[in-house]
């Protein structure tokens, strides 16, 4: 936990999908692309699964929370599918992704 933490920290950390898209996006952002453009699209997919995951943790209700899970597993899409244009992507980095596919996916029910 960082020195800012708030009072959701902890139920976020106890949300696996938060941990695993966490441990997805700090990869993603350390990931060597050479194109640019995809590089950045694909950093900021990763960085908006984390943060919608977060929000949907910190909504009250069931209808809200399952929006944010939505945009987040399109938004893991869509990282997916920049994922494959990735050369050399580390498998981690996939299996990474898709566990966090699936946790969304049953999160949004």
């Amino acid at each position: 936990m960082n020195r800012y933490s708030v009072p959701t920290t902890a139920s976020l950390e106890r949300l696996d999908c938060y941990r695993v898209a966490r441990d997805f996006a700090r990869l993603a952002q350390r990931l060597p692309i050479t194109n640019a453009v995809l590089r950045d699209q694909f950093r900021r997919a990763s960085i908006s699964v984390l943060t919608n995951v977060a929000e949907g943790a910190g909504r009250v209700t069931k209808a809200d929370k399952r929006r944010c899970y939505a945009i987040a597993r399109g938004e893991a899409c869509e990282a997916a599918a920049l994922l494959d244009l990735i050369d050399d992507a580390p498998a981690e980095i996939g299996e990474l992704l898709s566990r966090v596919i699936a946790m969304l996916t049953q999160l949004v029910g």
